[in-house]
């Protein structure tokens, strides 16, 4: 049985880490240029779809499992932490006497991205989950697409190209439900289903790139990511290529260095990472409104810090402990 790379936990580590940094930097009102600055760090959304791909794929390629037995077990890791968290969202916003319903049933019934009034409702993170889903169910025709001889991976690529650029002439490149829309990200989802099949046939292929790849890659993948950002839409929509390649340059550099306690903490988060990532903004959200006014800006970004982390290192305990207890 072939066992994932060290790598892939730090890696999935690292990208969560800036994800709730940007979200939590950009709610003090940064100019706009830091503003897009900071949002590099949301590119780690890409890295942990190619992490989902290279995992699911590994794990098929060792053990396949059935359809149903496949989306049972993914709803189980990815649905019932979202259900509970967005309940305590909605008591969270009761307190506060928001409207819920809408928001609520747009969480637990998935089609939040799909109206636009309620795309942040309950966290503007929580796209991710309709989007990570919609991979599930259509797992079985990339599977069989990746498995087309001489071509799959450049098919999806080319559909991930086209999907943009219809996204882009429809006039819809600044609306959620098209602009994240899974086949925007099918090319690299399936390039980690690429890489997982590649680690099997010979593991030695997947060892880290030398310096003199990794840092010409980082320069121009960064270079390029702030530029097509920096421009907006429609150029977004075809920045997801040098933006995972920049991002994922500079997150293997970082690991490369060996800075012992950093790999470690990396590493360990990956524990916890999907949990972060449900609970980062509702704690944000509960901390400001007892700190913001009460103690200086920074107290309060490390209070949000320190207590999203250890809120979802015990949320991720919880749930594993359930695992265990079956």
């Amino acid at each position: 049985m072939t066992r994932k790379l060290d790598v892939v936990n730090f890696l999935r580590g690292y990208s969560i880490t800036t994800i709730v940094l940007m979200h939590l930097v950009q709610g003090y009102g940064l100019p706009g240029w830091a503003f897009k600055a900071t949002s590099f760090g949301g590119a780690g959304v890409h890295v942990f779809i190619l992490c989902s791909g290279f995992g699911l794929y590994l794990s098929y390629l060792n053990k396949p499992l059935g359809y149903k037995d496949f989306l049972r077990k993914r709803f189980g890791r990815i649905y019932w932490p979202m259900a509970i968290v967005c309940l305590a969202t909605a008591v969270w916003m009761l307190c506060q006497g928001k409207e819920v319903l809408m928001p609520l049933l747009g969480n637990l019934l998935l089609f939040k991205m799909f109206v636009p009034g309620l795309e942040i409702s309950m966290g503007g993170q929580m796209w991710f989950i309709s989007t990570i889903i919609q991979f599930y169910l259509a797992w079985p025709l990339i599977v069989r697409l990746i498995n087309i001889k001489r071509g799959g991976y450049w098919i999806a690529l080319a559909v991930s190209l086209l999907w943009a650029t219809f996204v882009y002439l429809s006039g819809h490149s600044e609306e959620r439900v098209w602009n994240s829309f899974f086949l925007q990200y099918l090319w690299e989802f399936c390039l980690g289903m690429k890489l997982a099949e590649l680690y099997v046939r010979k593991p030695s292929a997947l060892d880290l790139p030398k310096w003199k790849y990794l840092v010409p890659v980082c320069v121009v993948g960064m270079m390029l990511t702030g530029m097509m950002g920096w421009m907006g839409f429609p150029w977004k929509l075809f920045n997801d290529i040098p933006s995972l390649f920049g991002y994922l340059s500079l997150a293997l550099i970082i690991y490369k260095l060996h800075i012992v306690v950093v790999n470690r903490f990396f590493s360990y988060t990956n524990r916890f990472s999907y949990e972060w990532y449900l609970v980062h903004i509702l704690v944000f959200q509960i901390v400001m409104q007892v700190t913001r006014g009460h103690v200086p800006a920074i107290i309060e970004i490390v209070l949000c810090l320190l207590l999203s982390y250890f809120a979802a290192m015990w949320y991720g305990k919880l749930w594993n402990r359930k695992k265990t207890s079956k």
